[in-house]
């Protein structure tokens, strides 16, 4: 099957529209949704940012640990229902959040949530889609990423509204309501239970290995630690800044309504970098090294701190940080599983993909807690220092394990 058929089967496939629209939601409701109430919080319940911010590090680490199982149980065959009902769950957990009266009870909700993270965002969704599509599994990734890619715009937006109009509370009901009738319903058309309405790709997702044999074996593997500092180092920029978006861009001297705007603006970069990336391979009729591709990436996340830090007062400055912040996060996104496939291989895809992602979800995991304190104690001007030299370490370091290969005929995104 030649790429352009390739193309046009995954662009045309319902099941596929299905995921990617049920991926938007579970982004928007079980992740984007946290800083986007992050301030309305604050003065609601009278707790610190870093208080608050605690309780999405407590999630993320539960995602984390949670993603190792489901890679396993996902290798075996059964991610349509994990993917159900962890968004399913996931919404009766926000449903539940308007009610808490007590830091602990905030806590022990949020964690739950990071439960249906582990079995429903992007690295369970992309271990099912390269067991069905194996080595061209990409078209899949670019389509559901292009439109999960606007979740951060769609939360930001619609839980902004509804809590101007009403209040935050109301917000999560309606997030809650679409992931449990939405959301929900959207994985399980989409990921069939067996392989009808799947192109019949070879497989090579299944492994004889144990997990002990491939822990060993990817210990052995330079590749797996480059890769797994890249993500931790890029999770944690990218999350250590977008969890305090919105006290970061009042603090650089614009209204709470425009930065609530250049906030939802990231998912449109995210997607504009992604659907960029696709339109210069096209327009030059070339596909990309992946290496490559990964490592402009890592300077767009450097140069986004630099933007960030010299914007003071300068709505321009920070235009620029948005676009190079959303640009590189919405690539590295659809890399990660390609880069991941091709540099580790493709033999029991489900757990390497979870193994590898846990920096990337511990990264996630530490960076609101670490961020708001650091805010509270230190200052804004610290936060961005500290992401910018993170960036930095995850740069040079894929540039020293990838060097060699890079040099060498290399794999394509």
């Amino acid at each position: 099957m030649s790429q352009s058929q390739i193309e046009v089967r995954v662009w045309s496939n319902p099941r596929l529209w299905s995921i990617a629209l049920g991926e938007m939601l579970a982004w928007a409701g079980l992740f984007y949704l946290f800083p986007a109430s992050l301030m309305r919080w604050k003065m609601h319940f009278n707790w610190s940012i870093s208080d608050l911010s605690l309780a999405l590090m407590i999630s993320l680490i539960v995602s984390a640990i949670t993603g190792i199982f489901v890679g396993k149980l996902i290798d075996k065959g059964f991610g349509r229902v994990l993917m159900s009902i962890g968004a399913a769950f996931g919404g009766v957990c926000l449903l539940l959040i308007p009610l808490v009266g007590t830091i602990l009870e905030f806590y022990i909700l949020w964690a739950l949530v990071g439960i249906a993270m582990g079995t429903c965002l992007y690295d369970p969704c992309f271990a099912i889609l390269t067991r069905h599509y194996s080595s061209k599994a990409k078209e899949a990734i670019v389509m559901v990423t292009l439109f999960a890619g606007f979740s951060i715009t769609f939360s930001f937006i619609l839980s902004g509204t509804i809590s101007a109009l009403l209040d935050w509370k109301t917000s999560f009901y309606v997030f809650g309501l679409l992931l449990c009738f939405l959301a929900a319903p959207l994985f399980w058309i989409g990921i069939s239970s067996d392989t009808n309405g799947w192109p019949k790709f070879p497989m090579n997702c299944y492994s004889s290995k144990g997990s002990v044999e491939l822990l060993r074996d990817l210990a052995r593997n330079p590749f797996f630690g480059g890769l797994s500092v890249l993500f931790a180092v890029f999770a944690f920029n990218h999350i250590m800044l977008l969890s305090q978006i919105l006290p970061l861009l009042e603090s650089r001297g614009i209204s709470p309504d425009s930065a609530i705007l250049l906030a939802a603006a990231m998912g449109f970069t995210q997607v504009g970098g992604r659907m960029a990336l696709i339109a210069v391979e096209k327009l030059l009729k070339r596909e990309f090294e992946i290496i490559g591709v990964v490592l402009f990436t890592a300077s767009l996340l450097v140069c986004a701190s630099i933007l960030l830090y010299c914007s003071a007062a300068s709505l321009f400055f920070l235009t620029l940080f948005v676009v190079f912040q959303g640009t590189s996060f919405g690539i590295i996104n659809l890399a990660k599983p390609v880069i991941t496939a091709s540099l580790l291989g493709e033999s029991g895809f489900g757990f390497i993909s979870a193994l590898v992602g846990v920096g990337y979800i511990c990264g996630f995991a530490i960076a609101p807690g670490v961020s708001g304190i650091i805010l509270d104690v230190w200052g804004v001007d610290t936060l961005i220092w500290i992401a910018f030299l993170f960036a930095v370490v995850g740069f040079v370091t894929f540039l020293v394990t990838t060097s060699k290969k890079f040099n060498q005929r290399g794999n394509s995104i």
